[in-house]
């Protein structure tokens, strides 16, 4: 466990609960939970729930999408207590909502792991010029594919990025042999939390999302950091990278659940 692990699940927790305006974040407590909009880029809206019962689903839809209308990505719904989550999830799906991740955040404990040479990759901080090839290369990474990204959609999650390096964001390009390959990402401040870490198919199996993480990690004790922490579906095959490197205490959870489009 971490040593100061209360305080890192206090700290977490906080991220998806308050209002943050450098990255466009706005968090408004009802009934229900918080709902939660981002005013500077388009991107899911959300509503955690923490008050709410198997029989309030309908009143909980219906409120979702007035409260939401006219907002252009689905609704998503975030239930972060377990128990709650086991109550909530039949109403969830008898609702028609799909299903999107069930994701845990673990904190590094321990030594840092040993850095291992990955031939011909090279690692560049990304600047707001460089956001698109970044955004292009995490796209293919998740995506398992080389399919070109939609240029409406690439800049829907261009102007996403911008918001959240006004916030702190900051990004990390994997090259390999002068082509982008992966990337990793991450808030600064006290604590770290890494996230869209990925490795674009044909440069897999060359070590390079353990090189951006061991980076990572020895940039931050290096800084002071108090924690670094990455999130991953905890079903995921890369969940497993994450905790032979360290990642193993559990500071955060949540189940998200998506409203159909229409």
């Amino acid at each position: 466990m971490h040593p100061q692990h209360d305080a890192v699940v206090a700290s977490v927790r906080a991220t998806y609960y308050e209002p943050y305006p450098p990255m466009g974040w706005a968090a408004e407590p009802r009934r229900f939970g918080v709902y939660r909009r981002n005013t500077k880029a388009a991107t899911y809206p959300n509503i955690v729930l923490t008050d709410a019962a198997p029989d309030d689903m309908p009143e909980i839809i219906r409120d979702a999408r007035e409260y939401y209308e006219g907002e252009t990505f689905p609704i998503r719904i975030t239930i972060d207590d377990r128990a709650l989550a086991a109550q909530l999830g039949p109403p969830l799906d008898a609702a028609g909502l799909e299903l999107d991740e069930r994701t845990v955040f673990l904190a590094h404990v321990g030594k840092l792991p040993e850095g291992r040479d990955a031939p011909g990759i090279r690692i560049e901080e990304v600047g707001r010029g460089g956001l698109w090839e970044y955004e292009d290369t995490r796209r293919k990474g998740f995506a398992d594919s080389e399919e070109p990204s939609p240029p409406d959609d690439l800049e829907l999650r261009v102007r996403l990025r911008i918001a959240e390096m006004e916030g702190g964001a900051r990004y990390w390009l994997a090259r390999a042999d002068g082509q982008p390959a992966g990337c990793l990402s991450w808030y600064d401040g006290e604590d770290r939390l890494a996230f869209s870490l990925a490795t674009r198919v044909q440069f897999r199996n060359r070590g390079i999302a353990r090189l951006l993480l061991t980076n990572l990690l020895q940039d931050s004790e290096e800084a002071g950091t108090r924690a670094v922490i990455i999130n991953a579906d905890e079903e995921g095959t890369p969940v497993r990278l994450y905790r032979r490197l360290g990642f193993t205490d559990e500071v955060y959870w949540r189940v998200t659940y998506e409203f159909p489009r229409t």
